[in-house]
């Protein structure tokens, strides 16, 4: 398990994550962890963007093959 400080936040922010974390009753660390790791699983836009690229790629390719089994077709 790993140990993360978090150096200079403002006692503003500081102030409402104590409330949010007592609003969840949970203590800060336990709140701070849940949305760290939250946020991790989370893909990226970067991430999606590449995962929405491979879809419309593989459809691309999936309508080209899809097209030749029709033009085989109307041969017959």
């Amino acid at each position: 398990m790993a140990t993360l400080y978090v150096r200079d936040l403002s006692e503003e922010a500081l102030t409402e994550l104590k409330i949010r974390a007592a609003r969840n009753r949970q203590s800060l660390q336990a709140y701070a962890r849940t949305l760290l790791e939250q946020e991790a699983a989370t893909p990226s836009l970067e991430d999606m963007l590449a995962r929405v690229e491979e879809r419309a790629t593989a459809r691309l390719e999936t309508g080209g093959v899809l097209d030749e089994i029709d033009q085989g077709r109307r041969r017959e």
